[in-house]
This record gives structure tokens, sequence and C-alpha cells, in this order.
């Protein structure tokens, strides 16, 4: 079971708030995966490494000023560096600008005009109109980027609940990052949403897209964000071949203990009583092969000679484990 941490400060009479829990489950029932979300006060967020790698997704949510906007800066830049799915929307779009702008740009005194921040560090102004129950049309910048592909088209609607928006201002510098891979801009170009370059799903919607419960509109970001989560993989439950057995039908059935629960002790896979790459594995300090450091060893392909891509699975294993 994946989990997702909600963060932000919960109304019960705000729309877009319990509209987060509702997207979630029945995504991930129409998706057939199984998620467990739990929503965590800003103020109460434990933003320890330890913590937060319980999670395989995090969803900042609408309702600002937060009440820790630390808690949740500091919870946003882990996300971005470990390569976990985040997706914030509303406020969550606006902090995740702001985290950007203070540990990517370089802007140290970055912040939101809503938080008191001087105008020329204010990343997140307040808006010349408001969009408070406002709906736009919008397009995303690049039609080849992965969120496009995911969300089944460049163009949809987005809906607001916001005085507070990106400074154009700062656009330049924020649209020129190598780090950017395509922003969510109005037919005037005001920007409204971005999406990261080589992370498994890192993106921030001034829109909501909860407000598009069940829709073919912006609700489709939604759809890609849970698909994101259900495709992290738990390294927990990989073997030392790069296997995973949740889901075997041998282990279920129980004819199969699992390489893990029998430290390598299978019985259909070790002719020696216990299986050579397990204890190969333990015996370099690595949970799988992939992260061995004299990976890929000669003797790895003829052990496991009933998968022909062996190393090409390992390395890809072992490149995702890093990015995390």
């Amino acid at each position: 079971m994946k989990r997702i941490a909600v963060i932000g400060d919960f109304n019960q009479n705000e729309e877009s708030h319990y509209l987060i829990m509702e997207s979630i489950k029945n995504v991930a029932e129409e998706m057939q995966g199984e998620i467990e979300a739990q929503w965590i006060m800003s103020d109460a967020l434990d933003v320890s490494e330890e913590y937060l790698k319980r999670f395989d997704g995090f969803w900042f949510s609408p309702g600002s000023p937060y009440k820790n906007a630390e808690n949740v800066l500091a919870a946003i830049q882990y996300a971005r560096e470990n390569g976990v799915p985040a997706l914030g929307t509303c406020a969550g779009f606006q902090y995740m600008v702001i985290e950007f702008a203070r540990n990517v740009l370089g802007l140290d005194s970055a912040d939101s005009e809503e938080n008191g921040a001087k105008r020329e560090d204010s990343v997140i102004a307040r808006l010349a109109c408001t969009l408070m129950n406002q709906k736009e049309q919008l397009e995303m910048t690049n039609p080849d980027s992965p969120l496009t592909r995911m969300a089944g088209g460049d163009r949809f609607i987005g809906e607001y609940r916001c005085n507070y928006g990106f400074n154009e201002a700062f656009c330049g510098a924020f649209q020129n990052s190598d780090m950017i891979n395509a922003v969510v801009e109005t037919k005037n170009r005001y920007l409204r949403g971005f999406e990261l370059k080589e992370h498994p799903f890192f993106v921030g919607t001034l829109f909501i897209p909860q407000l598009d419960f069940r829709g073919n509109n912006s609700y489709r970001i939604i759809k890609a964000y849970i698909k994101a989560v259900l495709s992290v993989t738990d390294f927990t439950t990989i073997t030392a071949c790069g296997e995973c057995c949740v889901g075997c039908s041998k282990k279920i059935e129980g004819s199969c203990p699992g390489c893990i629960e029998a430290d390598g002790r299978v019985p259909e896979w070790a002719e020696s009583g216990r299986c050579k790459v397990h204890a190969c594995a333990r015996e370099h300090g690595v949970q799988f092969c992939g992260l061995c450091k004299e990976f890929p060893c000669e003797k790895l392909p003829a052990i496991i000679s009933w998968n022909a891509d062996i190393i090409d699975h390992l390395t890809a294993l072992r490149n995702e484990y890093m990015q995390r």
C-alpha cells in the first residue's frame, strides 16, 4: 500500500480540502491501487527525514498562509530533492514557487506578499484581478512533457479560489531555469503552474484540479499524480536480484516464503539451500545487486540465467534508488 501525506491546515468547510481526500480515493479505486492518505496540519508536521521517508507522495493543500510555513517548505524541499511525487494546489503551488526560488534560484529572501514580504522579494504577490471563484482556459507550454502526456492533452479549464499568485516580474528567472520542464499559462501568458524536469512528478498549480472532481479537465492532473505515486518502488520489498515479492502468486499461495523473509533460503531458487545472489548482496551490505560497488559483476548473468535483461533491470532500479 502506498502512503500520501496531505499537508496543510484542514478546514472541514472548505470544498477544496475534502475533495482532496475524495479525489485520492476515487482515482486509486479507478486504477485499482491501494493508497492511504493522511492529512497532517502544517504546525504538527515532523520534517525529519526519518518521518518524511515513510510517504510515497505529498500533496500540499490550499489554504494560505500556513500555520507553519517553514515546515511546509522543508517537506517540499525533501520531495523535490528525493524524487518523491508531489502535487501542490493553490497555496501548495505558491509555496512550491517560494521553495524553488530560495533553494534553486538562490533568492534567499523569496516569500509571499501575503506573509508580509517586501515587494522585491515577493515571488508570490497579490493579483491585480482576483481569481476567487474564477475559471480560465489554460495551456501547457511543452506538448512533449511527461505531464502533458500523462494528462492526455495540453489544454484544459482551471478553477481558482485565490487572491495571490505568481509574481510575473520573476517569470524570466523562473522559466529560464534548466530544471523547469513545462509551465501552465493563460492566453495572456500568466503563469499558473509548473512541472520540474527529471523528477517522477513535481507539479504545482495555482488552479485547483480537485474542484474538477471526476471531470475531464484539470482533474486529469490528479490522475497523473496518483499514477506516479502508485509507480513508486518500495525498495524494502525488492530482493537481491531486483524482483518484488509483493503480489507474487507463489507467495500468496504459501508455496514460497519470499527471499527477504526467508533470508534467501527459498528451495526453488537455491540449490545449496540459500540463494547465492541473496547471500552475496548481504555480504556486501546492500539491499539489491544494483547498489553494490562491484556492480555489474560478471557472475550475475550466469547465476540469474532466466533473466537476460538482469543488468539493465538492476541498473534502472539503481538509478531510481539514487534519485530518491
